[in-house]
């Protein structure tokens, strides 16, 4: 199961089509006979689990210690396999909001792996929407996929659920200007 994880977040990414920079939306890609082999290969636990799945369903989780305390609750799983298509990964954290996986957050070390993993998703997914000069971002109704490189040579990309964002977002940010 070590192995898996990073083949489940490439198969979850496979969710951010290649059109969602063009703002069509058409439902989700169809899937291709690399992408069917590859979930053949994840345990049962992992091919049902996306964004939104309920922490229960996962095993193996360990909590992690965050900075600043947050709503969202992060967790690692210790002992996984760090590399994703070739390129070496330093961590990858498992938010879940309401007990429900809302988002995954990968973070790179070192310029050629940042490079990597960034031609990797732009083959992937297409053209991004750059948000600022060290970040990119694709997005769909239902996932929103951000790549932040900062400073040069350390990379985070967090894969989200936009519908648990939102609620987060709603929950808890208090809008500006609410004053009478």
């Amino acid at each position: 199961m070590k192995h898996c994880i990073p083949l489940f977040i490439l198969c979850a990414l496979s969710w951010v089509p290649t059109y969602a920079s063009s703002g069509v939306v058409t439902g989700p890609p169809a899937r291709s006979a690399a992408s069917a082999s590859r979930n053949s290969e994840l345990p049962a636990e992992l091919r049902t689990a996306w964004l939104g799945s309920p922490l229960k369903r996962f095993r193996h989780l360990v909590p992690e210690r965050r900075a600043l305390p947050s709503h969202i609750s992060y967790y690692t799983q210790s002992g996984e396999s760090l590399t994703i298509g070739g390129y070496r990964v330093t961590g990858i954290s498992y938010g879940f909001y309401k007990d429900q996986l809302c988002c995954i957050e990968l973070r790179v070390l070192g310029q050629a792996n940042c490079q990597g993993l960034y031609s990797l998703m732009a083959r992937a997914y297409g053209p991004s929407r750059a948000l600022t000069s060290s970040s990119q971002q694709w997005v769909n109704p239902q996932v929103s996929l951000l790549y932040t490189e900062m400073p040069k040579g350390y990379a985070t990309v967090v894969l989200s659920s936009t519908t648990l964002v939102a609620q987060y977002r709603a929950d808890f940010l208090v809008p500006i200007n609410t004053a009478v």
